[in-house]
């Protein structure tokens, strides 16, 4: 008889392992399957606007426009897309700053800015760094050098606020994700939006961010249970992004442990009638 109860016991045990396995198994791969999907749609999303803006780069460099030209050029692109609503601006060496006429933006400083320092390292336009800019709007800038005949070292950029980037995407319920500069560790979107431009893992961060912050750092991009979730990481392709997507493991878990808590019924019950 005590054979018999420690079979039953033994049996439920395998069995809710056994199930536990397969479930993570699952899960952990669709959550994979998630990531990478939105990563490729934030990868469209920039291939997109770049690509936007180097039509414009490209016309300027062929047809060499003075400066009304220029004006009436750049005009016509304020407000043209609600990605980067102020449009395409221009500065050169000396800090003279082309943008349209009807442009809130301002720059006291264009030669030492993010975009213009960044634009100098690439002839093609690409995604910098995050920043805040003159009007304290979290933002990231596509720039690059522009090579008009003038003689005098140019870069063309345009903004973009981090608040275009969406992270909406889950095809998993409950799940969540953010997007991080894995260089400055700045989050560039999220769900919460008070959590965009902070830094992750700083002063006052969940021991789950944290522990997301090391793993960044550390360049390990492996999936991972952190603090409790399940955790995925995928690079965006073209930037220095980390798309992570995650999910408590007492969620994927639940109905499982439903499942346990019933064989556990049901083995107590057996053993009361073989008694």
């Amino acid at each position: 008889f005590p054979f018999v109860i420690v079979s039953i016991l033994v049996l439920v045990l395998i069995a809710y392992r056994t199930s536990a396995g397969l479930i993570e198994s699952y899960s952990e791969n669709l959550l994979e399957s998630s990531v990478e999907n939105q990563a490729s749609q934030i990868e469209s999303w920039l291939e997109q606007n770049i690509g936007a803006f180097q039509i414009v780069k490209t016309t300027i460099e062929n047809t060499k426009p003075d400066d009304k030209e220029l004006q009436t050029m750049l005009d016509s692109y304020y407000n043209y897309n609600s990605n980067y609503p102020e449009g395409l601006y221009i500065a050169d060496e000396t800090g003279k700053l082309w943008k349209a006429s009807d442009s809130a933006m301002s720059e006291s400083d264009p030669v030492n800015s993010v975009w213009y320092q960044e634009g100098l390292t690439r002839v093609n336009m690409a995604i910098g760094s995050s920043y805040v800019n003159s009007e304290g709007v979290s933002v990231i800038s596509a720039s690059g050098i522009l090579n008009d005949g003038s003689g005098k070292m140019k870069v063309i950029s345009a903004d973009m606020t981090l608040d275009r980037i969406s992270v909406a995407f889950i095809e998993m319920k409950n799940a969540e994700a953010i997007l991080v500069d894995k260089d400055t560790a700045t989050i560039l979107a999220s769900r919460d939006s008070a959590k965009i431009s902070t830094t992750l893992g700083s002063d006052g961060s969940s021991a789950f961010e944290q522990s997301v912050a090391a793993k960044i750092a550390d360049r390990d991009y492996s999936f991972s249970t952190l603090d409790g979730n399940m955790t995925v990481f995928k690079e965006v392709s073209g930037t220095n992004w980390i798309l992570v997507s995650y999910i408590p493991t007492s969620i994927v878990l639940a109905d499982l442990a439903n499942l346990r808590n019933l064989m556990i019924l049901i083995s107590v019950i057996s053993i009361l009638i073989l008694c």
